[in-house]
């Protein structure tokens, strides 16, 4: 499965991660009974609903490294569908599993199933919930009100997930590859027909969506076929299996030729003929759809609203209500979680405002002085080859100064490699900072942080060790690859995601690291880490202000500005990911605050037995679970250890 998680501050998309109800489609083949166990109806309805999900979703059954015995035969030639009869029918589908799993009484089933029903009552509950309302997205991975924006449209995510994801280790695997690729056009025209008919429902994305929408298409559309991602990712898959496919240039006078690799006639022109032919859907049959998706939407441009929030739509109230259950697995509501940011931001900004006068800059709001702190040249990188090749090796020494901290702090660790990656270039334009993705259950895929290099001012050094510690090690990676790796797990609890847990423990990473001590010669790096901190307490207020309290699209940039101080363009792109994707910003600090507050309730519960080893062994040996899940599996581990 994926993890594209969206990002902490500008730097993920996603995350990203995105952890989402993409997950709960592998979910089930979880609870698969045991050889000793009799088989019960609840393993039943768990294996069924697990087949029928992921027979839904080929684009999840290879992100998951799944087999055709699971996930079908000719699934690798196959993408999700995305037309409007799809859509219903996995709304559909989310309201009935949910009314079928309450149909089951949750004490009548053993320990570990209740576990696994708690899981899936929060997956299937929030699924339902956004099940209800007929217009935007909707998967099971999540639902935003926007088909088409500049995040997650096929458009985007299909060239990363070909490139990324779909292996090319012979010509067959090749060959379902151009297959897949047929299907693209049919994929971006599917969500444009599903955003014409939202229209008349009032449902249109706010004009800045959909300026930033097609600067991305408008990309794509003027850029050759060759050198696309569909097609420069499949030149370098085949050369990988067959050798080079161009013949070689011919060789100066006099100058002795290399040793030429030994190559399959036969295999070479296939190979070609697949480059070719797949050159010829990207001309022919994708292309357009770039162009039809680009006309549409400059068709109700003028049009458009410029109200950030989804208030203005039908039921909006209750849209948003939904997204934030789903994305905090909590019932606060708007009103609750805008008040707790305001006093994480008054609170964060006094310890700011401390750090900062420290480095001599002692006037003026504390978001302002950050911005002077930002522009100074010394904690930049140059925008140049040179400068991003030293921040990706700045970047590999820092995790690598982690591991090796990390047995100090965690009983176990992830056995999954992990790769530091720059986001693809046809990417950069539309994604935030940096995002992680998950290690395949196969273990044939690393676990993945990007990077996106496209602005390098934006990459500064005073945030990018903060960013590391949240995206890679002990963030994101040490929490999927571990909870991946617990077989000993039914299959749901080692792949479900929740966005709070997931998020919430990529902020507590970051806070561990600074409670043992990794800034104590870095004055620099924890004014970022503190900078993150406020971050994500301002995304409390300004998510809940943009779409709870009819805040527009300036007051939340204007806030945001002042309050961290960030680079306009970061601060730009984080406001109107916000508007795109309702809730999803306020899963991180909500997750970390409960986090924190259950390691304080285990050492107080077991004073001098309390090992934080231990308590992470407990949150992170469970798999990814809902907020009042876990806080079960920390009050059980006490009652235990007293």
């Amino acid at each position: 499965m994926r993890w594209r998680k969206v990002p902490a501050h500008s730097a993920t998309p996603h995350s990203m991660t995105r952890f989402a109800l993409l997950a709960v489609a592998l979910v089930l083949a979880a609870c698969s009974p045991k050889a000793d166990k009799p088989v019960t109806a609840f393993d039943g309805f768990v294996d069924d609903a697990t087949r029928e999900i992921v027979a839904d979703s080929p684009e999840l059954a290879t992100r998951a490294g799944l087999g055709p015995d699971i996930a079908g035969v000719g699934f690798k030639a196959r993408l999700d569908d995305r037309s409007g009869v799809a859509a219903d029918r996995r709304r559909t589908m989310a309201l009935r599993l949910d009314a079928q799993l309450r149909g089951f009484d949750r004490e009548d089933l053993e320990d570990d199933e209740q576990v696994t029903f708690d899981v899936l009552e929060a997956q299937f509950r929030a699924a339902a919930g956004g099940a209800i309302f007929t217009y935007g997205r909707f998967d099971e991975e999540s639902f935003s009100p926007y088909v088409l924006n500049q995040l997650d449209s096929a458009f985007l995510t299909l060239p990363d997930f070909l490139d990324t994801r779909h292996d090319v280790k012979t010509l067959l695997d090749a060959r379902d590859y151009v297959g897949r690729l047929g299907l693209v056009g049919p994929a971006i025209d599917a969500e444009t027909e599903r955003a014409r008919l939202d229209v008349p429902s009032g449902v249109t994305p706010p004009d800045f969506v959909i300026d930033r929408t097609l600067v991305a298409l408008d990309g794509l559309i003027g850029t050759a076929p060759s050198s696309l991602t569909y097609i420069t990712a499949l030149r370098r898959k085949l050369e990988g299996v067959v050798g080079p496919l161009a013949p070689q240039a011919p060789l100066p006078p006099g100058a002795a030729a290399p040793a030429a690799p030994k190559q399959n006639p036969v295999e070479l022109t296939r190979a070609r003929e697949l480059l070719a032919q797949a050159e010829t859907i990207v001309a022919t049959k994708i292309q357009p759809a770039h162009a039809r998706a680009a006309a549409f939407l400059r068709s109700i441009r003028a049009g458009a609203p410029h109200d950030a929030g989804i208030g203005r739509l039908r039921n909006g109230a209750a849209y948003y209500n939904a997204a934030l259950a789903q994305q905090t697995t909590t019932a606060l509501t708007p009103e609750e979680i805008h008040a707790i940011g305001l006093r994480q931001v008054q609170s964060l900004l006094g310890e700011l405002d401390g750090a900062l006068r420290v480095q001599g800059l002692t006037e003026g709001p504390a978001g302002q002085r950050l911005s002077v702190f930002s522009a100074d040249p010394r904690h930049q990188y140059p925008a140049t080859d040179e400068g991003r090749a030293q921040l990706i090796a700045d970047v590999n020494a820092r995790v690598q100064g982690i591991l090796a901290r990390a047995p100090e702090w965690f009983g176990t660790l992830p056995k999954a490699n992990l790769e530091v990656r720059r986001v693809p270039l046809m990417l950069e334009a539309s994604q935030s900072g940096a995002y992680y993705e998950s290690p395949s259950l196969d273990g044939a895929q690393p676990g993945i942080y990007y990077i996106n290099l496209r602005d390098m001012a934006q990459m500064t050094k005073i945030d990018l060790p903060t960013q590391d510690f949240h995206e890679a090690v002990p963030g994101h990676h040490f929490q999927i690859a571990l909870a991946q790796e617990q077989e000993n797990l039914p299959l749901l609890r080692r792949i479900t995601g929740f966005n709070a847990f997931a998020e919430g423990w990529g902020l507590y990473a970051e806070q561990l690291v600074d409670e043992m001590g990794l800034y104590q010669n870095d004055a620099i790096g924890r004014i970022g880490f503190l900078r993150w901190r406020l971050w994500r307490a301002a995304r409390l207020v300004v998510d809940t202000g943009l779409h709870s309290k009819g805040w527009s699209r300036e007051q939340a940039i204007a806030y945001l500005l002042e309050v961290t101080g960030d680079n306009p363009a970061v601060v730009v792109s984080e406001v109107e990911r916000y508007a795109v994707w309702p809730g999803q910003a306020c899963g991180y600090e909500i997750g970390r605050i409960e986090i924190e507050r259950l390691r304080e309730k285990a050492q107080r519960g077991l004073g001098p037995k309390f090992d934080l080893k231990k308590f992470h062994d407990v949150v992170l040996l469970n798999g990814s679970v809902p907020l009042p899940v876990l806080e079960r599996q920390v009050d059980a581990w006490i009652s235990r250890g007293r």
